[in-house]
C-alpha cells in the first residue's frame, strides 16, 4: 500500500486477513496480470505501493528486474527482513525517484485509490515507463458515478477512493496511456470482504481509520478491476 493515509494496513491483524500482499486477489491476481502483460525475464519492473515486497519477490523469482517503492517505513522495514535480497525503497507515487523511461512495466496494485492526486501519480507512472511500456493496475472501482471522489477530496481508505470507470479512463488517457485490457475482479474483493467480516465483525472494524466504511460501501457499491494500459 502506498501513501500511509490509512495506517490500518500496517497492522499485523490486517496482514493475517489479507496475507503478505495486503490486497484482494493476492499473488494469484499478480500472476494473471504478468501473464496478460507478457512480461519476460530481464524486463525492468517497478512496483508502486509495494508494501512488504511480496510482488517484488514474486517478480524477481521469475527473472524480472524488480524494484519496489512504498510510503510506509513500517511495511518496508518488515519487508526488508522478510525479503532481504529485494530492492525496496521509500517514496511517494506522485514523486517517483527514477529516471524517465527507465521501466518496461509498472504495477500499482490497490494503491492508486489511496493517493491524494491520482492524476499526478499516473503522470509519474507514464514518465518512468518507456514508450510502449505497460501499466498494470488493480484497484477499487464504483458503479455509482456520484460516489467517486473529486481530485481534491481526501482518500481515507481505498473504498472512499474508488474510481468510476469513465473517470479512470479519462485520467489514463490524460497521462498518455491507451487502455488495453479491463477485467472485472470483484469476486476477489468479495472473498476478501468475507475474510475481513469474519475476523473483524464488520468492514468498519477493518477500516477503522475511515470510521465510515460501511456507509462508504453502501454509497460506493464497490467493485475491483484489473487493467492493463500501454504507454503511448
Amino acid at each position: 500500500m502506498d501513501q500511509g493515509v490509512c495506517l490500518v494496513y500496517e497492522s499485523p491483524g490486517v496482514q493475517r486477513v489479507t496475507g503478505e500482499t495486503i490486497r484482494p486477489g493476492g499473488l494469484a491476481l499478480t500472476r494473471r496480470a504478468v501473464t496478460l502483460a507478457g512480461l519476460q525475464a530481464g524486463d525492468r519492473v517497478l512496483d508502486v505501493g509495494c508494501g512488504l515486497g511480496a510482488t517484488v519477490n514474486f517478480l524477481a523469482e521469475r527473472g524480472l528486474h524488480a524494484v519496489g517503492i512504498d510510503l510506509s517505513a513500517t511495511l518496508l522495514r518488515q519487508g526488508s527482513r522478510q525479503f532481504p535480497q529485494r530492492l525496496l525503497t521509500q517514496g511517494r507515487g506522485e514523486m517517483l525517484p527514477f529516471a524517465t523511461g527507465r521501466f518496461d512495466a509498472l504495477l500499482a496494485e490497490c494503491c492508486l485509490s489511496l493517493m491524494p492526486s491520482p492524476a499526478q501519480a499516473l503522470a509519474e507512472f507514464s514518465r518512468v515507463l518507456r514508450v510502449g511500456g505497460t501499466l498494470i493496475l488493480s484497484d477499487m472501482v464504483t458503479r455509482s458515478p456520484d460516489s467517486a471522489p473529486g481530485e481534491a477530496e481526501p482518500r481515507t481508505c481505498c473504498i472512499s477512493g474508488a474510481f468510476y470507470r469513465p473517470h479512470l479512463e479519462a485520467l489514463l488517457a490524460e497521462a498518455g496511456f491507451e487502455l488495453a485490457w479491463w477485467e472485472d475482479q470483484t469476486e476477489a474483493l468479495k472473498q476478501l470482504a468475507v475474510q475481513i467480516i469474519w475476523e473483524y465483525g464488520s468492514l468498519a472494524g477493518f477500516w477503522s481509520c475511515a470510521g465510515q466504511a460501511d456507509k462508504a460501501v453502501t454509497r460506493t457499491k464497490p467493485g475491483y478491476v484489473l487493467l492493463l494500459a500501454a504507454r503511448r
